[in-house]
Parts: structure tokens; C-alpha cells; sequence
């Protein structure tokens, strides 16, 4: 994947560029576009959770035409966790701090935040594969929907934890 960072940094343009030549206007740029990029590393998050949810909306139509109540609800459950999730991926704090805020967020703080984020997009894979997964069991009727819906519901869980404490580590606001 390529390094969004980069990206940005390479398409600013000539007011950006100005930005950064203007005494202490350069920090402030710099982590702006740290910002950005990882603002788009965030979409592409939700994004990935958008395409998941839409196999788990499959997943409940399918269950709806076997008139598989016993497995609806719990389907149901958890495509509006799942949906939770991407609306919290999509709207998550990007690490803005005031002037005079409680606490700032700098550049290496806001790497690390990146860092997070994109280390969240590489754990999403395994689990749209067992979305797919539980939809192809779902479809072939082999009995193994409910212990599937399981195991997916304990990972979303995990995956949700692991977002919850994406700004709390980073900042360093965790109370231990």
C-alpha cells in the first residue's frame, strides 16, 4: 500500500508550499496534511467496512428466505454493530488540537495515529474473508451459520476495542 503521507505531501500546492516557507506556519501545515492523509486512510477503512456490511445485509436476506428466524436476530445484531463501526471509523477524531487546547496533538503523535490506522485497515481483510465465509455457509445451508456469527461477532468486538482506544494511547490520555 502505498504511503498516503507521501502522497499528499507531493501534491500541495503553490499556497500550501508558501505555507510552509512562513514562520511558524510550517509546523502547522506539516501536520495538516499528516491529517489529510490519514483522513483518506480512515475512508478507505469505512469503505472496506461498507463493502463487509453489504455481505452481512446479503447474509440476512438470505436467512430471510429460508425463514431462519433462529439466526435473523442474531444476523440482525450484527450488521448494526458492523454499521456502527464504519460510522465510527468515518466520523473518528482526527487529532485537531486548538491553539490552546487541553492537550496538542503533534507531528509524531499524528504518525502514530496513521500508523494505527493503517495497521486497522490491514486487520479488516480477515474480516471481510469470514463475512464471505458466512455467507457462502449460509447459502450451502452446512450448519455452521451459528458458531460463524460467533466468532464474527467476537472479532467486530475486538476490532471496536481496538478503535476505542485508537486516540486515548495515542495522546497519551489513558489513565492506568
Amino acid at each position: 500500500m502505498n504511503d498516503l503521507r507521501s502522497k499528499v505531501e507531493e501534491d500541495r500546492g503553490i499556497v500550501k508550499q508558501i505555507e510552509l516557507l512562513i514562520p511558524g506556519f510550517h509546523g502547522y501545515r506539516e501536520r495538516e496534511d499528516i491529517r489529510a492523509a490519514d483522513s483518506l486512510l480512515r475512508q478507505q477503512l469505512a469503505n472496506k467496512m461498507k463493502e463487509i456490511n453489504s455481505i452481512f445485509e446479503q447474509c440476512r436476506e438470505e436467512l430471510g428466505r429460508a425463514m431462519d428466524l433462529t439466526l435473523i436476530s442474531n444476523m440482525g445484531n450484527i450488521v448494526k454493530f458492523s454499521r456502527l463501526i464504519e460510522n465510527r471509523i468515518r466520523h473518528a477524531e482526527q487529532g485537531y488540537t486548538g491553539i490552546s487546547a487541553d492537550f496538542r496533538i503533534e507531528e509524531e503523535e499524528l504518525n502514530t495515529l496513521y500508523e494505527w490506522d493503517l495497521a486497522l485497515l490491514q486487520t479488516i481483510d480477515p474480516i471481510h474473508t469470514m463475512a464471505g465465509e458466512l455467507l457462502n455457509s449460509i447459502l450451502v445451508d452446512d450448519g455452521t451459520a451459528f458458531r460463524k456469527m460467533r466468532i464474527l461477532k467476537n472479532t467486530l468486538n475486538e476490532f471496536n476495542s481496538t478503535l476505542n482506544k485508537r486516540m486515548t494511547k495515542i495522546a497519551g490520555l489513558e489513565v492506568t
